[in-house]
């Protein structure tokens, strides 16, 4: 499915490298869409 714009902020946010606050490349897209499953994030995917 498409991410909406708040997902694509917060995958960007999250796929940020370490020295700037995020998770790195690899590391934050599997976070963000284990959060995503967890159901932490929510309204991140159009339906």
């Amino acid at each position: 499915m498409p991410l909406t714009p708040k997902g694509k902020k917060i995958k960007a946010e999250m796929m940020k490298s370490k020295s700037e606050g995020g998770y790195g490349k690899k590391k934050g897209e599997e976070v963000f869409y284990k959060s995503q499953n967890k159901g932490t994030i929510k309204g991140t995917h159009k339906k």
